[in-house]
């Protein structure tokens, strides 16, 4: 069966912090509706990867393409404009603003041409969000605020949504729920995601392949059953 062209295409990107070398020639691709997991330690450059592919930190050689057009030189509001989503780890929430201002904002890149029926979807995902509509964000449990970190994303209609661990500092309970909205963003609203883990349990659940980063490059890659069938043996290998 002849698979779909890739919705992302990252083709040798290398980048650095000043003199520092943090990507080294990383290659991946994301295609239509596809989970991938980019794995690894702290350190790694999972994040710094996530930083360059939404625009604020321009690599230093190589190649991004979002179907078929090169976004490695655009700046992070066109990226957004295309279709392409990060929920950072800090979740960039407003928190003097409420739950509905804070998704409205969300809404900005698009227009609101869709506003009504998108707000709908997101309280479809997250029903807790439509019960607390009213409340100022910082006052949520860090649960509740994100789930409105990535209803805000949604609210951009993105094509990807890419994460940055989204279980930092959650419940059992509340990573079980996010784990379940991906697989639903997955399934039926056709979203490719990029999932940024340290929690392999989480990562095997929801993604159909993964990366796994060590020093700046792409160590090994693989299937999601790698990850079920041993995953202290790769936690081993490539986090110590």
């Amino acid at each position: 069966m002849e698979l779909p062209d890739p919705v992302l295409a990252v083709r040798g990107i290398s980048a650095q912090y000043g003199s520092i070398p943090a990507l080294e020639k990383v290659n991946l691709t994301l295609r239509p509706g596809e989970a991938i997991g980019v794995l690894g330690a702290n350190g790694a450059g999972k994040t710094t990867l996530l930083n360059v592919l939404s625009g604020f930190l321009k690599p230093s050689s190589g190649s991004i393409e979002f179907r078929g057009r090169r976004i490695d030189r655009e700046p992070p509001h066109r990226i957004v404009r295309c279709g392409l989503l990060h929920v950072s780890q800090e979740r960039d929430l407003f928190g003097t603003l409420s739950v509905i201002e804070n998704l409205r904002l969300g809404a900005v890149a698009k227009g609101h041409a869709h506003l009504a029926h998108n707000l709908e979807q997101v309280f479809t995902y997250f029903p807790r969000l439509k019960e607390r509509r009213s409340q100022q964000s910082s006052t949520m449990s860090g649960g509740e605020q994100q789930m409105l970190a990535i209803g805000r994303a949604l609210m951009a209609e993105p094509q990807i949504m890419m994460f940055d661990e989204p279980s930092a500092g959650l419940s059992p309970l509340f990573t079980q729920e996010i784990g379940a909205m991906m697989l639903q963003l997955k399934r039926e609203a056709a979203i490719s995601i990029i999932l940024v883990e340290q929690n392999m349990g989480l990562a095997a659940k929801v993604v159909d392949r993964y990366y796994m980063l060590r020093d700046g490059h792409v160590a090994t890659e693989g299937g999601a059953t790698d990850l079920l069938a041993d995953p202290e043996e790769l936690a081993r290998r490539y986090y110590l």
